[in-house]
């Protein structure tokens, strides 16, 4: 990472609440540090701690680490502002999308926070409409052969008639200078592509997936074993009621912004965007599957 990334940031936060503390918002906060006595509070360590997801086992201890790092922050953008990076057309622009994305979010996460959260029978429902990652739920340990998508190298197209298993593969992409990488994996019926779980009960030992990811890479998946692992009910209901919850949030979020379009006027200036078109991942055809975050679109 180099200096200039991590001066813009510093910058961002900075500007979006004052730079100079003693004026902030959290000026009534208790004050832990003063920084060329621009005060960092109480209030800024716990924001920084509530953005943390994963559990915490000595939150004291990473209350000060979070507290030097927010005093290395200050001290980045007191030297920037008397650079007067804060006045450059970057800095400008970066500080105006971040203030934009934050009042968006404000905005979506006060209007999401009115919607019930779902009821058992919708949660139930929903554990009856896909068995397969909850009473029928499986776990499928594979072996993984990763590579970029090269259509100068390799036909893709046809790359699934020509082998049937990965020593054949690892020989033709070694054949065609292509370099691979293999990984061991452990995927549970949740974690699988909407596709391959569609066809969850057809899958049998030694079976190749082929796949492919946003990263424009294949990813050709051999079946090890395929082990039952249904979820107790507890457990089914948690999740389920997690992905109805974010269903029913994302569905609000989608009708809100229809709601907003119809009552905006918005003019485009069509011709404005001209870019040359991205290169597409190649796909596959039978079998394919495209490697997402698991139950998305269920």
């Amino acid at each position: 990472m180099t200096m200039k990334n991590l001066i813009y940031p510093a910058i961002i936060l900075g500007m979006l609440s004052g730079c100079d503390n003693k004026t902030s918002v959290n000026n009534h906060s208790q004050v832990v540090a003063k920084v060329n006595g621009d005060e960092i509070t109480v209030h800024q360590v716990n924001n920084e701690l509530q953005r943390i997801k994963t559990p915490v086992s000595n939150p004291e201890a990473l209350s000060k680490k979070i507290l030097e790092s927010l005093i290395d922050r200050q001290l980045l953008v007191q030297e920037a502002i008397k650079l007067n990076l804060d006045h450059t057309p970057e800095v400008v622009e970066l500080v105006a999308a971040a203030r934009a994305q934050i009042y968006a979010q404000a905005y979506l996460a006060r209007k999401v926070s009115s919607i019930p959260p779902a009821k058992e029978d919708e949660v139930r429902k929903f554990m009856a409409e896909h068995p397969e990652v909850f009473s029928e739920r499986k776990v499928l340990s594979t072996t993984d052969v990763v590579f970029s998508n090269d259509p100068s190298k390799i036909d893709y197209d046809t790359l699934q008639t020509k082998v049937s298993n990965l020593d054949e593969l690892k020989a033709l992409l070694a054949s065609h200078q292509i370099h691979f990488d293999i990984l061991q994996e452990q995927i549970p019926s949740e974690s699988m592509p909407k596709q391959a779980l569609s066809m969850l009960n057809q899958i049998k030992v030694g079976d190749l997936l082929f796949m492919h990811d946003d990263n424009n890479k294949v990813i050709v998946r051999s079946v090890n074993s395929i082990i039952d692992a249904p979820l107790e009910t507890s457990q089914s209901m948690e999740m389920a009621a997690k992905i109805v919850n974010e269903r029913k949030r994302q569905q609000f979020i989608n009708d809100e912004l229809s709601r907003l379009k119809k009552l905006a006027k918005i003019d485009r200036a069509d011709g404005v965007l001209k870019h040359e078109p991205a290169n597409q991942p190649e796909t596959f055809s039978g079998t394919q599957a495209t490697h997402t975050d698991g139950l998305k679109g269920l």
